[in-house]
């Protein structure tokens, strides 16, 4: 994987150069929060442009804002299974005790779809003691240039994709990377370790690499801690995270760990300050609405409350296809 980096302004690219010259991480007055936590603000910045993200993506970095945009065409540079099961209702979970008549088999060269991905993070994230729940849908990004989800299949929270995976005749609802598509072939996502990803920058008694950051800014790792030690879930807070050092950050900064032991396997919540936007934490109901041509009161009241929602009901309710519903709110954990 090659870096693709472009700045926002000179000053950035002499700002750069200098932190990567300097092991030490680029400090700005503290925030209580961090104070609190024992740590200062740390910027992101010198890490993320200097990271070895796949060729399908371009990372730009915005000094003024404090912010680095994200573009990638969303398929994972590591490759992906020849084939995948894709479930005939993606609304009827758990998945893993469905017979092989309930799977579709699709062949990934002709199922793949590229999805564009465009985001906007913080390089200078912001540690809160109030957690937000990660939602359906992006919640990072990864170095491949594809996406990373949260544990979950369903919006109630209570079906976990690693522990729902399921395998007919050699073909896997997840493949070896511990990724997969949306029910259309879309947006490529992880719910667990990378594998691909982890396992071909991985060091031998080393702490694992930045493998991607999260929506909320902070940098997220595999499960390998200082000196190799594997880390399980009771060795992090209730999101996944710790303060410590990392190979990006020496002096120590708060990272997320995915983990293998048991669920909590993805981010579950966010530490970070975070404004939750559109393509990122959940469905975008609005845009939804005005795709299927109702309005967005009317088409939350036909969904209901029903974990996951009951789409016949809606459609009828809103007199429209449960195929129409489906290509405007895919079921965001497929």
């Amino acid at each position: 994987m090659n870096n693709k980096v472009l700045y926002g302004t000179a000053a950035t690219c002499a700002l750069v150069a200098v932190l990567a010259l300097n092991s030490a991480s680029f400090l700005t007055p503290t925030s209580a929060n961090a104070q609190e936590a024992g740590t200062a603000l740390t910027s992101t910045a010198s890490a993320v442009a200097a990271a070895n993200w796949s060729d399908n993506v371009t990372i730009t970095i915005d000094e003024d804002a404090n912010t680095f945009r994200f573009e990638s065409d969303g398929v994972p540079s590591h490759g992906f299974a020849g084939q995948y099961l894709i479930p005939s209702d993606p609304t009827d979970q758990p998945f893993a005790d469905k017979p092989a008549e309930f799977f579709n088999v699709e062949n990934s060269a002709n199922y793949f779809t590229a999805s564009a991905i465009d985001t906007t993070i913080t390089t200078l994230p912001i540690y809160s003691d109030e957690v937000t729940d990660t939602s359906l849908g992006r919640i990072g990004v990864a170095l491949s240039g594809a996406q990373i989800f949260n544990d979950y299949e369903d919006m109630a929270r209570t079906v976990t994709a690693i522990d729902d995976q399921v395998v007919h005749d050699h073909v896997a609802f997840l493949d070896n990377c511990n990724g997969h598509t949306l029910v259309d072939g879309t947006s490529y996502h992880y719910h667990g370790i990378p594998v691909c990803i982890a396992e071909a920058a991985a060091q031998p008694g080393e702490h694992s690499i930045m493998i991607g950051v999260l929506a909320d800014g902070f940098p997220v790792y595999s499960n390998f801690d200082v000196g190799g030690i594997v880390v399980t879930n009771d060795d992090l807070d209730e999101c996944g995270g710790q303060f410590g050092p990392t190979p990006e950050f020496p002096n120590g900064i708060y990272h997320y760990h995915l983990t293998a032991d048991e669920a909590p396997y993805m981010i579950d919540c966010y530490h970070g300050e975070i404004e939750l936007t559109s393509g990122m934490g959940g469905p975008d109901f609005a845009a939804a609405a005005e795709t299927l041509g109702v309005s967005v009161s009317d088409l939350m009241d036909a969904l209901g409350t029903s974990n996951p929602p009951d789409f016949d009901a809606a459609a009828e309710a809103l007199g429209i296809s449960v195929d129409d519903i489906r290509t405007a709110l895919p079921a965001p954990g497929q």
